[in-house]
């Protein structure tokens, strides 16, 4: 699933506020159920979609969700029809899968927390710290604004938690100490959290925990 950060986008009058991705999303049901498609609970906003749901952005460019099983042809349709509206930079990103992000999936993304409805399915979005934790693993500069928008939404304790399982469904074992690497770091600058600490609670190997604490050993009190 693509990622889009609407502050880099240069065309103002394309951005879609969240009623406008709500029926993007309406749109996209119904067509798919006019095919004759069975469609099931629930669809789970996925990044800038899910910003705005929070009300932690108001505008996106894409419109990002999950729906456990949809055909790419209405997918397809929907895009077609909102690019003619919007122009051909509009996005409709549809994943059926739990890896909303690279390799980390989200296998209880069908649990994230309930927005609403649309129709008669349940309209959920990624939590807070999943939001947090896949814009930290993206690696991606355009990425690091947001992670200032979603701390004061979260707490440390909470995204070593989360942190914690997202490496168990994690799908490149070797990404994981940069994966915690970036942790301390944010950790650090957002919530003045003490590295050595925050490694000790980490769920990471005893090699992976000596290599980090070589580089954080000391730092905490600096």
């Amino acid at each position: 699933m693509r990622r889009a950060d609407d502050r880099h986008i240069d065309d103002p009058p394309k951005l879609l506020s969240y009623d406008d991705a709500l029926a993007v999303i309406a749109r996209l049901v119904h067509v798919a159920r006019s095919r004759g498609e069975v469609l099931r609970s629930p669809i789970v906003l996925a990044g800038g979609t899910a910003l705005a749901g929070w009300q932690i952005r108001a505008y996106s460019r894409d419109v990002d969700i999950y729906i456990p099983e949809i055909s790419a042809d209405a997918v397809a349709l929907v895009e077609q029809e909102f690019r003619a509206r919007r122009g051909a930079s509009f996005r409709l990103d549809v994943t059926t899968g739990e890896n909303v992000w690279g390799q980390i999936l989200i296998r209880d993304i069908a649990s994230s927390p309930v927005l609403g409805r649309i129709s008669d399915l349940e309209l959920r979005a990624l939590r807070i710290e999943d939001l947090f934790l896949l814009k930290l693993a993206s690696g991606r500069a355009r990425d690091l604004p947001d992670l200032d928008l979603l701390a004061p939404r979260t707490t440390a304790d909470a995204l070593v938690d989360r942190w914690n399982q997202l490496i168990k469904w994690h799908g490149d074992r070797h990404a994981i100490l940069g994966f915690a690497d970036g942790l301390v770091v944010q950790l650090q600058r957002l919530f003045g959290g003490d590295p050595v600490a925050t490694i000790a609670r980490l769920e990471i190997t005893a090699g992976q925990r000596a290599l980090l604490l070589d580089t954080y050993r000391g730092k905490g009190s600096e």
